[in-house]
């Protein structure tokens, strides 16, 4: 082996081993290698694909590049040097090249989580949200306990106007609660807000320590106090920081627990409430007062005093003469 490529090969090995295992996302760097260094030493492919997997991760983009085209030439069907070269495409603008490559890993790994999520994320990224659902709904065809998957893909439907098909992919993957804050994430990026309150108070009423949908129904709310088109009565005080300009929403991937990584089989599930886009200020109108599927017989202490907080003094009367008589027709 010439000194320059000697040299370079000491050089990764000694690079992984003074990184151990740093976490790098879901995986470390050292889980790059397997279980005998001596085995990765006479894999150059996966020797380069670690390489550029670190080059990458440190903003060396071009030693990047280099090294996913070398373990390309030691193996043609690398999926991940194809995926690796397709993000660096993405990076630099050439939006074109890139996303041959993400077709062109799929097509090479078709079973592959890694491959599909490449792709529909891709999609995502440039607002083709139906191309994206489509690609991750094939993705969980193969791979149906992929929760990350569902979760990309409850994204996608909502964010092209499909609530009812999103809701269920979002419960399956993170939970009832937190399939109302995703939906009202994204709801409130798109300027819907009274639906978007709607849904950040169902997620606190189902579950009231999800400190994030409180943050944000707290926040829609003086959104709307402000512009005077408070949908819901003002929620008490609450201990979370608001600012006072209107803030830049969270992705609704944030709601993915870290734990989550495997979903159910999946398939579009009973009807949920729609969303319907409103205009001008009569978007103050069509929230309803009680919150869908929630019963107030049924609430605990919690979640009552949440639910009373919302309603006006005579809403608040009438839920406690209904309490009293266990009449709840209409709810």
């Amino acid at each position: 082996m010439p000194a320059k490529k000697l040299f370079r090969a000491a050089t990764i090995v000694c690079l992984f081993i003074s990184v151990g295992c740093q976490s790098t996302g879901n995986r470390s760097l050292w889980q790059t290698f397997s279980n005998d260094p001596q085995a990765d030493l006479k894999d150059p492919e996966r020797l380069h694909l670690a390489y550029a997997k670190l080059s990458e991760q440190t903003g060396d983009y071009a030693t990047a590049r280099e090294s996913y085209e070398t373990a390309l030439r030691q193996n043609q069907q690398t999926e991940e040097a194809i995926l690796g070269l397709a993000r660096l495409d993405l990076l630099a603008g050439r939006h074109a090249e890139a996303e041959r490559r993400f077709i062109e890993a799929v097509e090479v790994a078709p079973k592959s989580p890694l491959t599909n999520e490449a792709l529909g994320q891709f999609y995502l990224t440039q607002n083709r949200y139906t191309e994206a659902a489509a690609q991750l709904q094939r993705g969980l065809a193969v791979t149906p306990g992929n929760k990350r998957l569902r979760h990309k893909l409850g994204i996608a439907l909502a964010r092209g106007g499909n609530i009812i098909a999103a809701e269920p992919q979002f419960v399956q993957a993170v939970g009832n609660a937190e399939a109302d804050y995703n939906i009202g994430l994204i709801l409130y990026e798109q300027g819907h807000t009274a639906e978007a309150e709607q849904r950040f108070l169902q997620a606190v009423l189902k579950k009231p320590t999800l400190a994030p949908a409180q943050h944000w129904l707290d926040t829609v709310r003086q959104e709307h106090e402000a512009k005077g088109l408070l949908a819901f009565a003002p929620t008490r005080q609450s201990s979370a920081p608001v600012a006072a300009a209107r803030p830049q929403s969270p992705t609704p991937s944030s709601a993915l627990p870290a734990a989550a990584q495997a979903p159910t089989a999946g398939d579009v599930p009973p009807s949920a409430p729609s969303i319907i886009p409103t205009s001008g200020s009569a978007a103050a109108s069509i929230a309803p007062v009680h919150p869908t599927g929630l019963n107030p017989a049924t609430m605990n202490a919690t979640q009552l005093e949440q639910y009373e907080n919302s309603l006006t003094p005579a809403e608040r009367a009438q839920l406690r003469v209904q309490l009293q008589s266990g009449n709840f027709s209409g709810q």
